[in-house]
């Protein structure tokens, strides 16, 4: 059977607020797609339980939005209503750009697992893979389907998985520990993640770099769009997830260019931008300034200079090791800032060598993935 016979499901995180999971769900698409797969995305496998629970914050405000505007506001604080507005707004762009790439299938809904093995069944899926993004975060990963025990276990594979974080929880660790146990072929995105694999379970997982950094730089030129207002030739591109350190502001004082600060609520045209148009402020940006795994990422694949910071966000551990895994293997650990001051280091001037180690990087995943299905 060649490959374009076969399908693979992929079983992933959903955001469609996130630049970066949207565009690694992209991503690894595409890879997969260049190996004469096709793919069918976002698979999520509820029960009615857990698809009633989880849609009634939902219901809630899908019933809000029928309430006339003039009551609204007037129940809700206007700069809560602000933001409401805003996100639907990124919502309803970051769907666009999906349904412009993606291809999905709606969750499916089941009473047991016994009855989503039936119905997938009938999707006659060959693989399933697990990834990328943060499919395993303990800290919001509640349900056994990113295990896939839906699947055959000769099925279940896992692509660039990560866990996000540096340890699991102890409450957690058997679940974990089962559900690793059943993976036939486990890589994730950080050197941490290939060690909590082999304290839970004894298995030896592979180090493989996120989807994003093995599609290459032309295809993601092919997907960048042009904002539809004008930009200045010159200027920094920010993107905080977290505190925005007091470096920053410095650095862009002493540089004297206009700043784009991609995440910045008060600017409705920034906050509102998609995939497709953050991938156009970094590749044009003469800077990048960023404690985001993914704007470390296309900072590396444009060839921008960049400095990467530790998050400092309320009630959000540290998820700094796959952005060290990153540095390392592309050896650029100098990026890294303290958040009072940015040394500035000299202009990276080993691009070629690292657009060779990411080319390989690309053939030996794909390989190993390959191999592992049995091709």
């Amino acid at each position: 059977m060649e490959n374009n016979d076969r399908k693979i499901g992929i079983v992933t995180i959903v955001d469609y607020t996130n630049y970066g999971n949207r565009l690694q769900n992209l991503a690894l698409t595409r890879l997969l797609e260049e190996q004469g797969f096709t793919v069918i995305n976002d698979i999520v496998v509820y029960t009615k339980e857990e698809y009633v629970e989880r849609t009634n914050g939902i219901v809630k405000k899908a019933l809000k939005k029928s309430v006339p505007i003039s009551v609204l506001k007037s129940r809700i604080a206007p700069e809560q209503y602000k933001m409401d507005s805003l996100m639907r707004r990124r919502e309803m762009r970051f769907r666009e750009f999906s349904s412009r790439n993606i291809k999905t299938v709606d969750p499916i809904i089941c009473e047991n697992l016994d009855e989503a093995v039936c119905i997938l069944e009938e999707l006659e899926i060959d693989f399933y893979i697990a990834g990328s993004d943060q499919i395993w975060n303990p800290d919001y990963f509640t349900q056994m389907y990113g295990f896939l025990p839906f699947a055959p276990e000769d099925k279940r594979f896992s692509f660039a998985a990560s866990f996000g974080v540096d340890s699991i929880p102890d409450e957690k660790k058997e679940m974990f520990r089962a559900g690793l146990s059943g993976m036939k072929y486990i890589s994730l995105r950080e050197e941490k993640g290939v060690e909590l694999v082999k304290e839970l379970t004894g298995k030896n997982a592979d180090l493989t770099p996120d989807p994003t950094l093995l599609l290459e730089r032309g295809e993601w030129e092919k997907i960048a769009a042009d904002p539809d207002f004008t930009l200045n030739e010159d200027y920094i591109c920010t993107y905080f997830l977290g505190e925005v350190p007091e470096a920053v502001r410095l650095f862009v004082k002493e540089k004297g260019l206009c700043v784009y600060n991609l995440n910045r609520k008060d600017d409705e045209r920034l906050f509102t931008i998609d995939p497709g148009e953050f991938l156009y402020f970094i590749r044009n940006a003469r800077f990048v300034l960023t404690d985001s795994f993914h704007a470390v990422v296309f900072s590396v694949l444009f060839h921008k200079e960049f400095y990467v910071f530790e998050r400092e966000q309320k009630g959000v551990r540290s998820m700094f090791s796959r952005i060290d895994t990153v540095l390392a293997m592309t050896g650029l650990e100098n990026r890294r800032s303290g958040r009072d001051k940015i040394i500035e280091q000299e202009l990276i001037g080993h691009w070629d060598s690292i657009d060779s180690k990411l080319a390989g990087e690309k053939e030996k995943s794909i390989s190993r993935l390959l191999s592992a299905m049995g091709m």
